[in-house]
């Protein structure tokens, strides 16, 4: 009798287990109606980031989400990766944050994709806490959060289901301006496990990296061939994203010109185009080869090409310098009094020997 008891509590449990349990908030505000009907950008500032100072609309730094974690994301280094993540350097944060620096967008009647921006990179790209967030009769919920670091102009987030597994997509553009504004669109996907988007590298079978889960939708490179000429590779991709997996179709377009014949038109060397697909295994984005577009760039490499440095998309603010010494010094030292000025009628003074004189060369420091 005891055993079966024991066993009918076993049996009981697991019931339990498998009954639909809602999940724990990871962060909740309270606020009323009015605010629940019309948050402003200061509402979603204070429920994602902890230590949020409304008063004067500045952001912890460095920068923690509402959990306490810190805001942080890294792509494979050139060193770890077939293909690296986007090369960027951070810029300064911001003093305070702004509305531009907030994306939402509503998936269904009171759940919406929350994207605060905490710190910019010279390549365009953002970085701040990302979240699904629920409206309820108390006020806002997080349900999953997570760091994004994606293209931060016209930024488009949604959520697609891969697998039974719900993916974080965010879209943006990288935008160039050389007479005309030239943006080229990029895509980062997260998934989502359990209460967390993670950032999640694309490997192979046997857990080698080839890439990290970030797809320019368009993209150039230009090389400078051995041979003098110039060689340039346009990419176009999509994604496409089905329940067996996320299929990534790639076009490349490969063309040659002569930089010391500007007036002839650029010759087509090569198109190219591929496609695979990725699946979402434990805790990894598994796929069956690396990109079309790094193995196309690696042969040129092998060839002696050398890639044409891209143009940032926010250059660097230039750092102020320390004073010079001399300037320093000079502006330390105290200033001599000022010799009266002798009046306009008094009569010069007599020179012995010469009549005139030139007066003695004055001596000038250059500081360094």
């Amino acid at each position: 009798m005891k055993r079966t008891l024991q066993v009918s509590a076993v049996a009981l449990s697991l019931l339990a287990g498998c009954a639909s349990v809602p999940k724990p908030a990871m962060c909740f505000a309270e606020a009323g109606d009015n605010a629940r009907s019309f948050p402003t950008p200061d509402t979603w500032f204070a429920l994602l980031l902890h230590g949020y100072d409304k008063d004067t609309g500045a952001a912890p730094r460095p920068a923690v989400d509402c959990t306490g974690a810190p805001v942080w994301s890294q792509d494979p280094a050139a060193d770890e990766c077939v293909e690296p993540g986007p090369d960027a350097l951070p810029l300064p944060p911001p003093e305070k944050l702004a509305e531009e620096d907030l994306v939402l967008e509503t998936l269904t009647a009171g759940k919406r994709l929350v994207w605060v921006m905490t710190r910019r990179f010279t390549n365009g790209e953002a970085l701040g806490p990302v979240a699904l967030v629920e409206t309820t009769e108390q006020g806002f919920r997080v349900d999953a959060l997570g760091s994004l670091r994606a293209m931060a102009k016209n930024a488009k987030l949604r959520l697609e289901t891969v697998q039974d597994t719900q993916v974080l997509v965010a879209e943006g553009d990288a935008c160039i301006t050389e007479g005309e504004e030239v943006c080229r669109r990029h895509a980062r996907i997260m998934p989502l496990r359990r209460n967390r988007f993670f950032t999640e590298s694309v490997s192979d079978k046997a857990r080698a990296c080839l890439g990290a889960a970030w797809f320019p939708l368009s993209r150039e490179l230009t090389f400078e061939l051995p041979n003098g000429l110039r060689r340039k590779f346009e990419l176009t991709s999509t994604l496409t994203f089905e329940e067996k997996g996320i299929s990534v179709q790639e076009q490349v377009q490969v063309s040659d010109s002569d930089p010391q014949q500007p007036d002839v038109a650029p010759r087509l060397y090569r198109r190219a185009q591929d496609v695979r697909t990725l699946v979402l295994a434990d805790n990894a984005l598994v796929g069956p080869k690396a990109s079309l577009w790094s193995r196309m760039v690696e042969q040129q490499v092998r060839i002696g090409a050398r890639p044409v440095p891209e143009k940032p998309v926010l250059a660097l603010p230039e750092k102020k310098k320390p004073a010079p010494e001399a300037d320093t010094a000079t502006a330390a030292a105290p200033a001599a009094p000022a010799a009266p000025e002798a009046p306009k009628d008094a009569p010069k003074p007599a020179t012995p020997g010469k009549t005139s004189q030139k007066p003695a060369a004055t001596a000038t420091t250059t500081p360094p």
